[in-house]
């Protein structure tokens, strides 16, 4: 069978990353790099194969990934017309009447759209799933620059791209969006008969949302100023389900379990995932391989419809709709009800 002939449009550090991927599979060449910047074309194509065009459309393609700055619905349309496989790196659009379009473009298309959530490919996320099928809590806290503070709405503007990953992440561990967002201290839906305080305490140099699921699960949200680990990474993940505590951080090489029922769970034993035990906690550690892009563009390209890690489409369009809420939210200070997208 002859390789997958893949193109690449968007040269910069994540579409460095995909092409680093695909070089790396045995069932894909890279063939193409385009990018509005052709030193960056040029200097991922000497790096990754391919070679260098000003557009995708007069080369032969398998798939084309969208990893550029601008991903829009009618780039979207014209390859899934052509047939293509299109993996679209997050976020699929600036804002929800864009994102809707792109839901619309595609439907009915030749092509297929998958979403670039490549969180969801870490092993350490698949012991998630494995120890915590039901959470009932879980915060993301997510260490970023939040611009000048003489401009505070450059908080939540700089913030835009941030939360993608996470809030996929987060409807990915929780099998399913929020029904209800409050955000920055906001007061909570009274049906729940709760005092108005949120489970994370507001910050001026943050965005902190509370997302809830329904009336026993929810989830919360740090998006802003904090000192990154430079070893562990920027972000950490906290979720429970009642009996067992985990935390991981974003380099995707550590996570500590935390039996709150004074049980260990059963962890199940995945490859490359080593478990030891240290005091009260259990370590579970990955080798840091950077392969979650690589199982994520595997499987794409593979077609692997019993993998539920894949995203599409809807799910990128679910992660602006979401996003866009959690920052209405924060600026309205009123509760949103989450609709879909």
């Amino acid at each position: 069978m002859s390789p997958h002939r893949i193109g690449i449009v968007g040269c910069g550090r994540r579409g460095r990353a995909f092409a680093a991927a695909v070089a790396s599979l045995e069932t894909a060449d890279l063939v193409l790099c385009v990018d509005d910047d052709p030193a960056a074309a040029h200097a991922c194509a000497s790096a990754f194969g391919g070679t260098v065009a000003q557009s995708w459309t007069d080369e032969a393609l398998d798939t084309l990934i969208m990893a550029g700055p601008r991903l829009d619905a009618a780039s979207l349309a014209a390859a899934v017309r052509n047939g293509l496989q299109v993996l679209a790196d997050a976020p699929l659009a600036r804002g929800i009447v864009d994102a809707r379009r792109a839901v619309r473009a595609v439907q009915g298309a030749q092509g297929k759209v998958g979403m670039g959530f490549d969180w969801r490919f870490e092993p350490l996320v698949r012991l998630l799933r494995a120890l915590t099928p039901r959470p009932l809590f879980a915060h993301i806290s997510m260490a970023v620059d939040p611009g000048p503070p003489e401009a505070p709405e450059s908080v939540r503007e700089t913030m835009w791209t941030t939360p993608h990953h996470a809030l996929d992440l987060l409807m990915y561990l929780f099998d399913g969006p929020p029904a209800e967002i409050v955000a920055d201290g906001g007061p909570l839906p009274e049906r729940r008969g709760e005092t108005a305080t949120s489970s994370v305490p507001p910050r001026a140099d943050a965005l902190v949302a509370d997302l809830y699921l329904d009336r026993e699960r929810h989830a919360a949200l740090t998006v802003g100023g904090g000192d990154a680990d430079p070893e562990l990474g920027p972000v950490v993940l906290d979720l429970t389900d009642g009996a067992t505590r985990v935390r991981v951080w974003s380099n995707w090489t550590v996570a500590e379990i935390l039996p709150l029922d004074g049980r260990f769970p059963d962890a199940p034993p995945l490859p490359g995932v080593r478990m030891e035990r240290e005091g009260r906690a259990l370590l579970a550690q990955v080798e840091p391989d950077g392969q979650a892009l690589r199982s994520l563009a595997q499987a794409f390209i593979a077609s692997e419809p019993a993998d539920d890690r894949l995203a599409d489409v809807a799910d990128g369009a679910r992660a602006v709709v979401l996003t866009r809420a959690v920052l209405a939210a924060a600026a309205s200070g009123r509760t949103q009800t989450f609709g879909a997208a």
